[in-house]
């Protein structure tokens, strides 16, 4: 099945309206599960809606995750996350590239509509 050039541009504006929500809740969240929990939902949403881009999804989303933190940091407001850098890009990577994978693989299981 293909997705046009429009569905693909709902698609990329979903994820980045998807991106932007999940990282204010986790700048605003002092636990991390809601946050987590939010960003593994979206790549899976993401991950099933056009899975030839799924890469493109986790990449996007886990970005945003880390640009709402460098956010957080340049206005002084308090975030969940440590200040160490490699476990702020590689945690929100990681687990929105197992939400795209799951949402792919659900896509490619799943029987073709009559």
């Amino acid at each position: 099945m293909r997705i046009s050039l429009w569905g693909k541009l709902f698609v990329a504006l979903l994820t980045v309206v998807l991106g932007v929500v999940v990282g204010s809740l986790d700048v605003s969240q002092i636990g991390l599960v809601l946050p987590a929990a939010l960003l593994l939902a979206s790549g899976v949403l993401l991950g099933a809606l056009n899975p030839r881009l799924a890469w493109i999804w986790a990449a996007v989303m886990g970005l945003c995750l880390v640009s709402a933190r460098a956010a957080a940091d340049a206005i002084s407001s308090h975030s969940a996350y440590a200040t160490a850098l490699m476990p702020l890009v590689l945690v929100p990577l990681l687990v929105a590239i197992a939400g795209v994978a799951a949402g792919s693989a659900l896509r490619r299981l799943a029987p073709e509509a009559p």
